[in-house]
């Protein structure tokens, strides 16, 4: 089965400068040496994704995920390995990318699908849907800096799954909206996902990757730190938070086939347990 996304070896890199004027002193005097050292945000980072999988991605905060997302996006460009995309690919990243505060959000609708490919035409046929799946009313023609955070989300999702696309890029915006409309969120993606549509998730909600993905993906410092089943790598991921004095993080399998994940120094060790009655009860 052909890979909607493969990625081999991806890498990204930021040029960080001791000073102001060392940038400026680079570009002016080429030949002088550099004048800067790279900062790696993500390493050799290497996955496949086919047709109607969904991959979680998560991490702490740095960990390098939405950079990983823009890359995927084509938003940024990576600094070593290689992206191969097949199909159409939407993306639902940071809060409000790409809307205009000052337009309504009728124009941010028309804006918005043709950055995504769409023609005007294909816009203004979806344009009843997208109002009433965003739910949104009489706002849908006020301009987008008097929406909450709630409503932009609302709106953004609409678009971007007004038309299904062949990959679904999704970053935490949707934890922002209220519950009936994330339920309705991720109807629309079970949905899409028997059709064919591939999805890619950044989330810390547990329920959220153990439902909707087939797998997951934790960064750890820009790296790869485990692959597998959604559950078993939450769970690393939970013992690892918890992980405060450089304990030992173990995964093995249980008689149910299901992975253990096993956290602590080893000091102490529950072999096993037995409930006694209590003598004095009656």
């Amino acid at each position: 089965m052909k890979s909607v996304i493969a990625v081999q070896g991806l890498g990204k890199a930021y040029a960080q400068y001791p000073h102001k004027w060392a940038r400026l002193l680079e570009w002016m005097i080429p030949f002088s040496g550099q004048r800067h050292h790279l900062h790696w945000v993500l390493q050799d980072i290497s996955f496949d994704l086919a047709p109607g999988q969904a991959l979680g991605i998560i991490g702490v905060n740095g960990a390098g995920k939405s950079t990983l997302l823009k890359m995927l996006s084509g938003t940024t460009q990576p600094t070593t390995g290689s992206i191969v995309v097949n199909g159409k690919v939407a993306a639902l990243l940071e809060l409000g990318m790409g809307f205009h505060s000052e337009f309504t959000g009728r124009q941010n609708v028309l804006m918005s699908g043709q950055l995504l490919g769409y023609s005007a035409q294909q816009i203004e046929n979806v344009m009843p849907e997208i109002e009433a799946f965003a739910g949104i009313g009489e706002y849908i023609d006020q301009p987008v800096r008097v929406y909450s955070s709630g409503m932009q989300v609302r709106l953004a999702f609409s678009i971007a799954t007004a038309i299904r696309p062949d990959i679904l890029i999704v970053d935490e915006a949707l934890s922002v909206g209220d519950i009936e409309f994330q339920h309705r969120s991720y109807e629309r993606i079970k949905q899409f996902q028997k059709l064919g549509t591939s999805f890619l998730f950044v989330s810390h909600d547990k329920g959220v990757i153990t439902n909707l993905c087939d797998r997951a993906i934790l960064l750890n410092q820009g790296r790869i730190a485990i692959e597998g089943e959604p559950e078993a790598v939450m769970d690393y991921y939970n013992a690892m938070l918890a992980d405060q004095d450089n304990q030992a993080i173990t995964q093995q399998a249980g008689e149910d086939g299901k992975i253990q994940t096993q956290s602590g120094s080893g000091e102490v060790a529950l072999l096993g347990a037995r409930l006694l009655s209590d003598q004095n009860e009656p």
